[in-house]
């Protein structure tokens, strides 16, 4: 049964409640959908992926966020922020969150840190101005953050906030036209000059909607990468 939580007056700022009475897991896995920050994308993109968690004894919460050019950066990064803090104060009381982002919502997963145990960011968007200067998603950034300033950018942009102080799971694919391999590299490196080790699994053929397609052989990787991190926490 699916239980919609508000925390804000607006009608997308929401989340939905997967509790889950055959949960093997004290951890909540919380889903992050992306985008490229435009409005006809909702949280129902990773409706494919809540079965699949469901079923390896997982809890899901789903986030929607207000997003378009009608709010602003850092609007959607403030909404997830919000949600995530108000699903933490719930009489749910999560004992470790693991936040599963997918291209913008891997974005706001990672600049979202430190509300994490555990990240797994799929296809991220790392470094807005490389997505703008290089055109990517039908120029979304440029639509997106328009006369945004320079500034503005880099601070939405995870490779310019690193290093992250959370153990992270990073899954992209190569041959990923929408999200270019070439960042998530940039951001690994990044992390590691900071002594930061990030786990990356970088496959030669993932397009970027298998990234959240339940079907793909990437997710039995990704579930064993969080059974890892969550054994020991049956209930």
């Amino acid at each position: 049964m699916v239980k919609q939580i508000s925390y804000g007056t607006h009608e997308d700022q929401h989340y939905d409640i997967y509790d889950n009475e055959q949960k093997t897991s004290q951890a909540w896995i919380v889903l992050i959908h992306g985008g490229y920050w435009r409005q006809k994308y909702s949280k129902a993109m990773m409706d494919l992926m809540i079965d699949t968690l469901i079923e390896a004894g997982y809890a899901v919460v789903n986030v929607e966020y207000r997003r378009g050019t009608a709010h602003p950066w850092p609007i959607p990064s403030d909404d997830v922020a919000a949600a995530i803090q108000h699903f933490k104060a719930s009489d749910y009381q999560p004992q470790q969150l693991v936040g599963i982002g997918h291209s913008v919502g891997g974005q706001l997963a990672l600049l979202n840190a430190q509300l994490f145990d555990q990240i797994v960011a799929l296809a991220p968007v790392t470094d807005v101005l490389y997505t703008l200067h290089q055109h990517l998603g039908q120029d979304a950034a440029a639509e997106y953050f328009d006369s945004s300033s320079t500034h503005t950018m880099r601070a939405a942009s995870p490779l310019m906030q690193a290093p992250i102080d959370v153990d992270t799971l990073i899954i992209h694919g190569f041959n990923d036209t929408s999200v270019h391999m070439d960042t998530t590299l940039s951001y690994v490196q990044e992390n590691y000059k900071h002594g930061q080790y990030l786990t990356l699994y970088a496959l030669p053929y993932l397009d970027h909607l298998d990234c959240i397609n339940p079907g793909a052989t990437h997710l039995n990787m990704l579930l064993e990468w969080l059974a890892h991190r969550t054994a020991g926490d049956t209930v």
